[in-house]
């Protein structure tokens, strides 16, 4: 082969290359859409953002908070969660992501099985995790994640977050999607008796509402 054939080759696979390296980048850039400081997938923008922005709309006091909204492998339909390096690096760089499960094989509740009533409940819920989370400083944050280590802690937990739910005006959301669970999704009886045992079921969300109303 001629030196013009190698400097040719050569000169080729280092195009070849960077193309290819440019390409990952833009496929990474496309998969999330931005809107303020709200950072979502592709596939949840398409599918869930209208729903979602029904309650995030409402929460003003989240809107500097840095959000990303990605597909994960979880026990649960969705879990939010501080990133745990940004808790080191002070309240104003703190990052949050809402994470949406994608196991297929997964055998509770599927977002894409809820009504969207009920989906616009799921919703504030997960949003009222991250108000919790912005009250809290590094420890009160690092206390909730050893409250998931119990069921009781657990129960404890969710049960506020219900309630803060409930007072931000997403009771009756709440209510739907808590219903939609325990009857009327193919969920599994475990993964029913989880939620039932955890979380507020849809009687004593309508109490609390009736409760917090005010009255005449």
């Amino acid at each position: 082969m001629m030196l013009k054939d190698w400097v040719g080759l050569v000169t080729g696979l280092v195009i070849s290359s960077v193309v290819t390296a440019q390409n990952a980048v833009d496929a990474k850039i496309k998969r999330y859409n931005k809107i303020g400081n709200l950072k979502v997938d592709t596939t949840f923008n398409c599918t869930y953002l209208n729903d979602f922005m029904i309650p995030y709309q409402e929460f003003a006091d989240l809107h500097n908070c840095k959000i990303k909204i990605k597909s994960k492998k979880l026990k649960t339909t969705m879990a939010a969660r501080p990133h745990f390096l940004s808790l080191l690096l002070g309240k104003r760089n703190r990052r949050y992501v809402i994470l949406v499960n994608k196991k297929e094989s997964f055998k509770g509740v599927h977002l894409k099985d809820v009504p969207s009533e009920a989906r616009v409940g799921l919703f504030a819920h997960e949003l009222m995790h991250i108000r919790d989370y912005e009250s809290r400083k590094v420890t009160g944050v690092m206390e909730r994640g050893f409250q998931y280590l119990s069921q009781n802690g657990k129960k404890k937990v969710e049960h506020y977050t219900d309630s803060l739910t409930i007072a931000a005006g997403f009771g009756q959301h709440l209510y739907e999607w808590a219903s939609f669970v325990l009857h009327d999704s193919d969920a599994c009886e475990e993964y029913k008796s989880f939620k039932s045992e955890v979380y507020m079921s849809p009687v004593t969300i309508l109490s609390q509402m009736e409760s917090t109303r005010p009255r005449p």
